[in-house]
């Protein structure tokens, strides 16, 4: 058992930004959060792939393209982490980096931390539901069940 007058450090902060209000102030909170432990912070938006055409396929093969399609972000969340970028740049966070990850979001926010090596998760404070409400799910609940990281719902 951990001995509770310890307190944890952590070296990595994952901040999972998807175009809303909350997220984009989590972000922020993130990049101070980040700053104060001295950790290294990520940004992570989770979009699609979206799929190839017939049309599309002939010109890769024409033109030898065998590069899979780039991942698509809401351009909210695409306007959202250029802020956050430029927010940790402000506040003096140096080790910063962004990523897009496609999938749904537990399954997306879970892969990136553990091949980031993230020990700390900062989500936007969602608004819940009804179904969230009656049975108590919700991302950082689903997160913090099946990634087994920390995390901080806020924003």
């Amino acid at each position: 058992m951990r001995n509770p007058s310890h307190s944890a450090t952590f070296g990595h902060v994952l901040c999972w930004v998807d175009g809303s209000e909350e997220a984009c102030r989590a972000a922020e909170r993130a990049a101070h959060l980040a700053f104060s432990l001295g950790a290294k912070l990520t940004f992570l938006a989770v979009g699609t792939r979206p799929q190839r055409s017939e049309g599309f396929d002939a010109y890769a093969r024409i033109e030898r393209v065998s590069a899979p399609m780039p991942t698509m972000i809401d351009r909210n969340a695409a306007a959202c982490l250029d802020q956050a970028m430029v927010i940790a740049a402000q506040v003096g966070a140096t080790r910063t980096n962004r990523l897009t990850r496609t999938g749904d979001a537990v399954t997306a926010i879970c892969s990136a931390a553990r091949s980031e090596g993230a020990d700390l998760l900062v989500i936007r404070r969602g608004r819940s539901n009804l179904l969230e409400r009656l049975f108590g799910a919700s991302v950082s609940d689903a997160l913090a069940n099946r990634c087994e990281f920390a995390v901080l719902s806020d924003g």
